[in-house]
């Protein structure tokens, strides 16, 4: 993807698809805090008019549309709504997702087939309808929060990482598309560790406790802030937070130890002790929450080094400068005691 230049976040107009709460209300803030202007859509209406007028009240530019992103006529009004009120569309951000907590043989056909139309047709539908519009701009970025498990799949998520695991296929087959017609549309996957959200509370449950994420947690700001470095800069993948890129590693170079591990830890990683109380979840109506942060708060890692090191690249190559230098200086060093 090199030679895009996207435009700077002052200069954009962004869409925030599945912006009400979570991470997609923490990147909208940060978006709007940098001077973008921001459309923010999502299931939850009470949760996106707070959202803009917190907004507005810190000077920046909001609107909001309510939106199912199953539903392609109501992507298509997003993108309306955001061309009419700000001119165009620089950035889409695809954020929405749900969650079911079941053994596969447990997880119905129709929650699988829901997972899919949410999780995976929900970014196809926001892509597809964002594509003319960032053409017409003259370029722009796609950006795909993910997960984690779209390199490598918990127990007792197997709808919810077969969604993931669908979507990375999709963004892989377009951004060789875009590359191959030399369309200056960027195409980031996005994929978190565990993330310290109201996503864990308001998944669909059928554990007879709360589940969580496996630790470690992070911040929501982790993931905010490589989308804010995805709208400007061009780059295929950003994990967010160190353990989902050793999940990554762990999957790709040793999946039969991640099997043997997950298989004995996986499930008890993904369980509290506290009683499960709401487990219906927002699978098909939104949960009414509007909070950024969850209930892992105590848990959860305000700041990634590895994340840093990622979208701060002159930091990056300063360290390995460093690095190669301290090692040549330690090399000439036993090179002349030899000697």
């Amino acid at each position: 993807m090199s030679g895009i230049k996207l435009r700077p976040l002052e200069q954009q107009v962004a869409v925030v698809a599945g912006g009400s709460s979570g991470i997609g209300r923490e990147t909208a803030l940060r978006l709007a805090a940098a001077g973008t202007k921001v459309v923010v859509a999502a299931r939850n209406e009470a949760g996106l008019s707070t959202l803009v007028r917190e907004i507005e009240d810190a000077g920046g530019e909001a609107v909001y549309a309510v939106c199912d992103v199953s539903d392609r006529a109501k992507v298509e009004c997003v993108a309306e709504l955001a061309v009419a009120k700000f001119g165009r569309i620089d950035t889409w951000v695809a954020v929405a997702a749900v969650v079911v907590y079941a053994d596969f043989e447990h997880t119905t056909p129709e929650e699988f087939r829901r997972l899919m139309e949410v999780n995976f047709m929900g970014q196809v539908h926001g892509f597809q309808v964002a594509l003319p519009h960032l053409r017409r701009a003259g370029g722009g970025a796609l950006v795909s929060v993910g997960s984690g498990e779209t390199v490598i799949s918990m127990p007792l998520n197997s709808a919810y990482a077969a969604s993931k695991h669908a979507v990375e296929g999709m963004l892989d087959a377009l951004r060789r598309e875009l590359q191959a017609a030399g369309t200056p549309i960027s195409v980031t996957s996005i994929k978190p560790a565990a993330i310290n959200t109201p996503f864990f509370n308001n998944g669909r449950n059928k554990m007879d406790v709360k589940p969580k994420g496996a630790p470690p947690f992070y911040d929501p700001a982790v993931v905010a802030e490589c989308v804010l470095f995805a709208a400007t800069h061009p780059v295929r993948d950003l994990y967010a937070g160190g353990a989902a890129k050793l999940m990554k590693v762990t999957q790709h170079l040793a999946p039969r130890l991640a099997d043997v591990v997950l298989a004995k830890f996986g499930i008890p990683m993904e369980q509290t002790k506290d009683a499960a109380t709401d487990t219906d979840g927002n699978l098909y109506e939104p949960s009414g929450d509007a909070r950024v942060q969850g209930d892992f708060g105590k848990q959860a890692l305000p700041f990634s080094p590895y994340t840093w090191l990622a979208t701060h690249p002159t930091a990056r190559r300063l360290l390995w400068a460093g690095a190669l230098g301290g090692l040549g200086t330690r090399w000439a060093a036993r090179a002349r005691s030899a000697a």
